[in-house]
């Protein structure tokens, strides 16, 4: 079956539907399915995949190749990994203390870590799936996710940015309706935090982006509430109890997102807040590591910067 959603070269999402059809599967008439002068409705015939929101899962591959092979666990990759600046890598874009932060974790083995890791989240993701169709006593065919969308609906590669559940008409029945299967992956140690701006609780509720912009010197207090407190518990107590990628002397050597760059030959681009402060900074997007636990991090793309600083946040490197 062809992917419903798609992205061209430059990364925009693009579509292809069909006519909507009737609950017996035969296609409505345009009398049916045009109902103003600006709206149709539309059959969704192919399929697409879901990108998780708010967290980042270890990669199995990689859409660019390093010596031929996608595979983290290959001996390319093994090699590139080992220290990338001598493979490839402009270490000369990056700032002096973001590549020694880097380099200190370069070294064999680090490839086969990653690999290790992104094979148990996608083990336990399936598990955690196969659980509740169980659960709600449905085969696989019966089985359907509830998406929650956020600000973003879709990134650049054409994939739904989702939060993602079992669908349950009534949450509680046959049981309560566990949390999001993101948050799920978090409690498991499967995943790390990758908040992004605004796309999370409590951001995300709001009516505007202008509007989600949080006041200077508030993010810790707006951290310890709700969703966000939720998401970021779960990562505590599995670094606490040293399950998934905090295991002990099997941690997780590179963040998912760090392979990313390092692996497309690129600097981060997302600025960064600290949700343990209280302070009114906004870090440059190299100095992502200057804040160690990735449950503090919250991402700011480049886009939404000015709102920041019309509301008060000051720039890294600008006072």
């Amino acid at each position: 079956m062809a992917e419903t959603f798609f992205a061209l070269n430059d990364g925009s999402p693009r579509a292809i539907v069909g006519m909507r059809r009737r609950n017996d599967g035969t296609v409505q008439t345009l009398n049916q399915s045009v109902s103003d002068g600006d709206t149709v409705g539309c059959q969704l015939d192919g399929t697409g995949p879901i990108r998780f929101l708010g967290i980042d899962s270890p990669e199995k591959s990689f859409e660019q190749p390093v010596g031929g092979e996608r595979r983290l666990d290959s001996a390319p990759w093994d090699q590139y990994l080992t220290n990338p600046f001598t493979n490839g890598f402009p270490q000369q874009s990056l700032e002096p203390p973001l590549a020694a932060h880097l380099q200190a974790r370069f070294g064999p083995g680090a490839g086969a870590n990653h690999y290790a890791h992104a094979v148990t989240a996608g083990e336990g993701l399936k598990q955690l799936i196969q659980n509740d169709v169980n659960a709600l006593g449905q085969t696989m065919e019966q089985f359907r996710y509830f998406v929650s969308f956020s600000y973003e609906v879709f990134d650049r590669f054409g994939r739904f940015l989702a939060f993602l559940n079992r669908h349950q008409p009534d949450p509680n029945v046959p049981a309560p309706r566990p949390q999001s299967y993101n948050e799920r992956q978090l409690e498991a140690g499967l995943a790390l935090p990758y908040f992004i701006w605004p796309n999370i609780n409590p951001f995300r509720e709001k009516d505007t982006v202008a509007e989600a912009v949080p006041a200077p010197k508030t993010a810790d207090n707006l951290a310890e509430r709700g969703d966000l407190k939720r998401a970021r518990d779960f990562v505590k107590t599995a670094r606490t109890a040293g399950i998934g990628v905090f295991a002990p002397g099997q941690q997780l050597r590179f963040e998912a997102f760090e392979i990313r760059f390092l692996g497309r030959a690129e600097v981060p681009n997302r600025a960064v807040i600290d949700l343990s402060k209280n302070d009114d900074v906004i870090l440059r997007p190299q100095s992502y590591f200057k804040i160690p636990n990735p449950e503090d991090r919250l991402f700011i793309p480049s886009e939404f910067i000015p709102l920041f600083v019309a509301k008060g946040w000051r720039l890294e490197g600008f006072f």
